[in-house]
């Protein structure tokens, strides 16, 4: 007997905004190196979480593909260069071009106000 197996595929399609921003983050300099750069960004436990364009290897084993998830590690230090936000992590340093709707901003605010408490 056969068995019929339902795969479902998930995937981002990026929208027009989130593609110029990447777009326009990728070609400005900064005064660190970039590790990556995230679109739809939030923040969860001092870490970063979005999708990743553009991370360089950090080894012969690891590169995540583009639009792939990714995580950060612990966040070190948040600054503003022009129009985007950059994060110093454990992990490196990222751009964030855009936040997830609805919850990504409000989460970086957060993340921001209690640096200001420390």
């Amino acid at each position: 007997m056969s068995e019929i197996i339902e795969v479902e595929f998930h995937s981002k399609a990026l929208t027009d905004f989130q593609l110029c921003r990447l777009g326009r983050a990728s070609i400005r300099k900064y005064s660190v190196p970039v590790t990556a750069f995230i679109s739809d960004a939030f923040i969860v436990n001092d870490t970063c979480h979005g999708v990743s364009f553009d991370h360089v290897e950090q080894g012969d084993a690891f590169r995540p593909a583009d639009g792939g998830l990714l995580r950060t590690g612990k966040i070190q230090r948040a600054w503003k260069e022009g129009r985007y936000w950059l994060l110093e992590s454990q992990s490196g340093n990222y751009v964030l071009c855009s936040f997830l709707r609805d919850f990504g901003r409000r989460s970086f605010r957060e993340l921001l106000r209690s640096g200001e408490r420390c």
